[in-house]
């Protein structure tokens, strides 16, 4: 389940990896050079340093040198004004001053985080297909798992505060572990660090465990803060009077103010989810539920396109109904950069143009991923060149916007309060095993958990034969 080939120990992946919703397309041309690259650029840097390769990959210096080799491979500029992703020489040559680009202490809160329940995986018959567990002997499913999501999640990256996230049916993560591993992340940190959300299926049969006649067990007794749903599963829309209404009805009758709704990434929703998950239900439900607020979980990224249909939606909405409606970055952000630092620019660009800095909140869908750490360094280096501004009409991307895309935008909408004392308290397990490690790279595996070929991806569907796929 770790990344295929010769890029096992780089500090992020240099190609596609699928979170199962899409297939992932093979290497560009660009992408192998920039592996080529890579390899060469960090062999010579680390035998000057007088340690491995292994060593220099994960180091600051490893990711500073991944950064100027993805700014080279696509022919940007790779310091200055004109560069989406600048770092000096200096910085790619010495770990202690590459320390220093990613230096900038945000509050970092996620709300997209996944990992695996392995009981309900081994106990649920024809409901235990796990798209991400590769065939027989070609992985650890332990990879997983509640231990190993804390792990990726809250010890190897900066994430502050993250939000459980689940899927349509409730497997193979049923909304009471989602609570659990919320509880269990709080009772290791002795402060707020995890929360969680209620999933919901509208059509499901009542007494289905994410049917709407549960929600009042999710809210009450689970102590969900928000409710995720997914128009592509079971294909309906979230204007739907007759079957969405009723489940945002009871979301607010229980006090919830959040709604988080799958937009985008529609592969393995089922047949005719390419339509469901578009953005064109959200005008009419904005517009019929004042007091709700709507997150486009993907920002309604569809690979290969992008999220013109979203952003398109939003334009066309009434101001005062916009302000309710906010773009989730997981996935889209770390596919776009992953084409290219510009195609990241201008997917971030794009959305502060429309959206504004105030209603972009940041997710990562870790723990397909791996640990998030790479893709906060990333988001933190990156910039929007000014000619790209000057041609487009996009906004800087400032210190201050950052610090609200990765983390306030999301306490402000789950009422967490960021300047709370929490990471560095002396009862926290996870920011002190942190520290012992010496940092949060300094424990990552450099692991990601997604089919990174479309044969991977094959062997995953037929190994989930027979079953109602789900998303992340």
């Amino acid at each position: 389940m770790r990344s295929d080939g010769d890029d096992a120990d780089f500090p992020f992946p240099l190609s596609d990896v699928s979170n199962g919703e899409w297939c992932p397309r093979p290497p560009s041309r660009r992408q192998r050079a920039a592996a080529r690259l890579l390899a060469e650029e960090a062999e010579r840097r680390a035998r000057r340093l007088g340690i491995t390769r292994r060593e220099f990959l994960r180091s600051a210096a490893g990711t500073a040198t991944a950064f100027w080799v993805l700014g080279t491979v696509n022919g940007l500029s790779t310091s200055g004004a004109a560069a989406p992703l600048p770092v000096t020489a200096e910085q790619c040559d010495d770990p202690e001053a590459a320390a220093e680009l990613f230096a900038a202490d945000y509050f970092v809160m996620d709300v997209q985080l996944h990992h695996v329940d392995l009981d309900a995986y081994g106990s649920v018959p024809g409901l235990g297909f796990l798209r991400f567990y590769p065939p027989e002997g070609q992985g650890d499913l332990q990879l997983l798992s509640q231990a190993n999501f804390v792990k990726e999640v809250f010890v190897d990256s900066e994430t502050a505060v993250g939000v459980v996230s689940g899927v349509p049916e409730g497997y193979p993560l049923p909304v009471e572990t989602m609570a659990a591993t919320r509880d269990l992340v709080n009772q290791l940190a002795g402060s707020e660090r995890a929360l969680s959300q209620a999933m919901c299926d509208p059509k499901a049969t009542p007494g289905s465990p994410t049917a709407i006649d549960s929600l009042a067990h999710q809210v009450n007794d689970l102590g969900a803060r928000a409710l995720k749903c997914y128009t592509g599963n079971g294909n309906w829309w979230l204007d739907d009077p007759q079957v969405a209404y009723p489940m945002l009805e009871e979301a607010q009758r229980l006090g919830l103010r959040l709604v988080n709704v799958h937009k985008g990434f529609p592969a393995l929703l089922g047949p005719g989810a390419d339509e469901y998950v578009k953005s064109r239900d959200l005008p009419g439900v904005v517009a019929d539920f004042p007091e709700l607020r709507f997150v486009a979980y993907h920002s309604g990224y569809f690979p290969g396109q992008g999220i013109d249909e979203f952003l398109g939606v939003v334009r066309s909405m009434k101001r005062r109904h916009r302000k309710r409606v906010y773009a989730e970055l997981g996935s889209c952000f770390a596919t776009a950069f992953l084409e290219s630092p510009e195609s990241a620019a201008h997917l971030v660009g794009s959305l502060l143009k429309v959206l504004g800095s105030k209603r972009i909140v940041w997710g990562t869908d870790s723990i397909w991923w791996g640990s998030p750490q790479w893709q906060i360094d990333a988001f933190k280096t990156l910039q929007i060149p000014e000619p790209m501004r000057r041609q487009f009409g996009y906004p800087a991307l400032t210190p201050r916007k950052k610090a609200r895309i990765l983390g306030k935008n999301a306490a402000e909408l789950y009422g967490v309060d960021p300047k709370q004392t929490r990471c560095a308290i002396a009862g926290d397990a996870l920011a002190r095993a942190q520290r012992e490690q010496g940092g949060a790279r300094a424990g990552r595996s450099h692991r990601v958990y997604g089919p990174r070929s479309r044969e991977a991806y094959e062997a995953l569907l037929a190994h989930a034969a027979g079953r109602a796929p789900f998303s992340g």
